[in-house]
């Protein structure tokens, strides 16, 4: 008799733990899609964006002609940039918005430079 219990024992714990581990797989997987696919990107894969889209930004305010662009910074965040610091005059202005506007990954620019003389 020790034997014969002993087996029904053994039968209802796998019992018990094969519908256990079966119901933890359905439920991972009710949602069609998996955990890794739905979640979005890592605070720290979006600062390496955001500041790769800075990068970019400052390499074509330096090439633009007629811009002095030694005091502009610029600020990404996903797809929308800042531009913040000072130009010499009023008319650099439009030259530094526009070449933003021209990067590509920008999808809106805003604008809060100031007017400040070199040396004051």
């Amino acid at each position: 008799m020790k034997k014969h219990t002993l087996i029904r024992w053994t039968v209802a714990a796998f019992v018990v733990l094969g519908t256990a581990a079966a119901y933890a797989q359905a439920s991972d997987t009710e949602t069609g899609t998996p955990a890794a696919a739905s979640a979005a990107p890592s605070a720290k894969a979006m600062r390496k964006a955001n500041r790769l889209l800075s990068k970019r930004v400052r390499s074509v305010l330096v090439k633009v002609k007629g811009l002095n662009s030694s005091a502009i910074v610029v600020i990404a965040k996903g797809s929308v940039v800042t531009l913040g610091g000072s130009v010499p005059d009023s008319s650099q202005i439009p030259l530094a918005v526009s070449a933003a506007q021209g990067v590509q990954g920008v999808t809106e620019v805003h604008e809060s430079l100031t007017i400040k003389q070199p040396g004051l």
